[in-house]
């Protein structure tokens, strides 16, 4: 009795000690969520819920012809986890998705098969299968036996991601560049801005390891989409470019070169290519010389110096100038003429035609060594001593001499005539070639024609203009312009002279390094100029480093401009024919609209004094009449009176300017 009275006092004891413990459990738990439950719900929620950034699609570039020439595209990796798919589906199926496998990688069957079993029994969690599979072929490959199962019973694991592709990968690399953490580079960088779009933020949900799952939340935001960027590239001409530039850099064996193309009127760049030599001895666009080297420019900075003296009638071009036999010594230097024709007199046409370092040297040494800030005014009113301000980055700022500058010396002036003791970059200096070619007008380069959302124009980029109205005196234009006419017909590029594709323009040859005495020398050669001729479309730059094979413009750099040229005169001279046959019509209807040519069935004598004798002799001629005349400008004087009646094969007598 007593033992049982001990053995029921134990219990109550027993069971008051755990109801004391367990009512201690409470109260400290109770104290606990009290004192700790924000620091646990934040644990919680950390584990099992996140914001999750939803990138923007980024927006498209396209080419001039609308074709797209960058874009984001969704691809896909897929890892394979042996581990949740079981023994008996694994077996089932393996060889099925095998031959599968072996259809869509082209790889034998075996192959996966062996591969498969290893993994499987080494329980490989994470195997990689596929990377960067396009939607088409991920569809298929979902299908497949086992991983249509998904993932937690097929082991399917799938990571979306956004790749940038661009279509010019080989041929324009460096031109659409790039944004992301090597920096900003190319159209890609220079109008990220507006490709880029606004990234987006959801709340999410764990629900297995790594898979996540979204939550409908009041603070979600919805990415914006990037805008789309049409530029001015035209994939044909870059092409043309790129081969042309491709193949003389391969004979040449030079270390980098580039071509830059630029729209006459609007200012737009179709091409622009930049190509190097790498370690494997091919050539691929890795820098973009046409923007960012600065180099001395040698010849081609001729025509500036020239047409610096034609601005202040320091020349004309009936004075000659004493060349001495292609040798001159200034201050201790001699300045030598590397093209020496035997000419010891030269007027300034044939200086810049012959490309003679010693007549423009002397030119402007006499004109201006008392006072060479008035020749140096004229690079700073053309902005020859400030960047472009183009929108691509990474632009060199040119280097002009100050005469209060250590920079500066005795030899400083006369050594800069012909390119020397200042850098320019092929950009730059084509800016000013193609001011030339537009009668004066200067425009800066244009890589973008409009940014669009959706289809909506947001921004129109129109050309602006860099020097209003004009870079020089017209009569000083055509002077020049002449001049480098002649450079091709009959001077230093005159073996590419072609009367059926003229262009215009100037050689240079660019010694480096030459203050080091070093046995070997390297050399930039280069040609800009603009086709056609007359009334051009195109200007165009071609600068070539240190060729190995030869090194004189002409030798290396015509070649391409004139490779490109020849390819593109049949896109554009096909619409100046037909401009010129509708001028000619035009102006035959002019006529004989406003002057009665052919009234009440006879003919009658129009007034033809000031047109064109070259486009009035043939019109007459194709109605029958005889044409004797002298001159070769604009009609001064008809043997017919205006309004008088004409015989039919009648000689008309007309006096033409000289």
């Amino acid at each position: 009795m007593k033992q049982k009275r001990y053995i029921f006092l134990y219990k109550s004891y027993l069971i008051g000690f755990l109801f004391i413990f367990i009512a201690a459990l409470i109260i400290l738990n109770l104290f606990y969520i009290q004192n700790y439950s924000e620091g646990y719900k934040k644990y919680v929620i950390e584990k099992t819920i996140r914001t999750n950034l939803i990138k923007a699609k980024r927006g498209n570039i396209y080419a001039s012809d609308n074709s797209i020439l960058a874009m984001s595209v969704v691809r896909y990796d897929i890892h394979i986890d042996f581990r949740s798919i079981s023994e008996k589906l694994f077996q089932e199926n393996i060889y099925s998705l095998s031959n599968s496998l072996d259809f869509l990688f082209k790889k034998p069957k075996f192959f996966f098969y062996k591969k498969f079993q290893y993994e499987k029994k080494r329980g490989n969690r994470y195997f990689l299968l596929a990377k960067n599979l396009d939607y088409p072929h991920f569809k298929i490959l979902r299908n497949f036996p086992i991983f249509n199962k998904g993932q937690i019973r097929g082991g399917f694991i799938v990571e979306k991601k956004i790749c940038r592709i661009h279509t010019l990968e080989n041929i324009g690399k460096r031109t659409l560049g790039y944004d992301d953490h090597r920096g900003k580079v190319g159209l890609e960088g220079a109008f990220s801005k507006y490709l880029k779009g606004k990234d987006g933020k959801r709340l999410e949900q764990r629900i297995s390891f790594k898979i996540w799952k979204p939550l409908k939340s009041e603070n979600d935001i919805n990415p914006e989409d990037g805008k789309d960027v049409y530029s001015t590239i035209d994939i044909y001409l870059q092409d043309i470019a790129y081969h042309a530039l491709l193949q003389e850099l391969s004979i040449s064996q030079a270390d980098h070169g580039c071509v830059i193309l630029m729209d006459v009127k609007s200012g737009e760049i179709p091409a622009m290519i930049n190509l190097e030599r790498t370690k494997k001895n091919t050539y691929e666009d890795l820098r973009n010389f046409s923007v960012w080297e600065g180099s001395e420019p040698g010849s081609t900075f001729k025509t500036m110096a020239i047409l610096a003296a034609l601005e202040d009638k320091k020349i004309d071009v009936d004075m000659i100038v004493n060349t001495k036999g292609g040798i001159m010594k200034l201050r201790g230097k001699k300045i030598r003429d590397s093209h020496y024709n035997g000419y010891v007199e030269m007027n300034p046409k044939q200086i810049l035609e012959l490309s003679s370092n010693v007549g423009v040297a002397k030119i402007i040494y006499e004109n201006y060594k008392d006072n060479p800030e008035k020749f140096i005014e004229h690079l700073r009113k053309w902005k020859l001593d400030k960047k472009i301000g183009i929108d691509i980055p990474g632009e060199s700022m040119p280097f002009i001499p100050n005469r209060n500058s250590k920079h500066w010396s005795s030899i400083t002036l006369p050594w800069m005539t012909f390119g020397y003791n200042i850098k320019l970059t092929p950009l730059q200096i084509l800016t000013f070639y193609n001011a030339i070619a537009n009668q004066g007008k200067m425009i800066k380069p244009l890589f973008i024609k409009e940014i669009k959302y959706h289809g909506k124009s947001i921004k129109k980029y129109t050309k602006p203009i860099l020097m209003n109205p004009s870079i020089a005196q017209k009569s000083s234009l055509i002077e020049i312009q002449n001049m480098l006419a002649g450079v091709v017909k009959n001077g230093t590029a005159k073996k590419y002279y072609n009367p059926e594709w003229p262009y215009a323009g100037k050689t240079g040859t660019t010694q480096l390094n030459y203050w080091k005495k070093e046995k070997s020398l390297s050399y930039n050669s280069s040609f800009v100029g603009y086709f056609p001729a007359k009334n051009p479309k195109y200007s165009c730059i071609v600068v070539i480093s240190k060729p190995e094979k030869g090194y004189y413009g002409i030798e290396v750099a015509v070649p391409v401009f004139d490779k490109i040229a020849r390819s593109i005169y049949p896109r554009i001279g096909r619409k100046i024919l037909l401009k010129n046959k509708k001028n000619k019509e035009n102006l035959l209807n002019q006529i004989i609209e406003s002057k009665n040519l052919y009234n009440n069935n006879k003919w009658i004598m129009p007034n033809v004094i000031s047109f064109p004798g070259k486009e009035i002799i043939p019109l007459l001629e194709n109605k029958g009449f005889h044409i004797q005349y002298e001159g070769i400008g604009k009609v001064i004087s008809q043997s017919i009176l205006p309004g008088k009646k004409l015989r039919k094969n009648q000689t008309i007598f007309l006096k033409l300017e000289e």
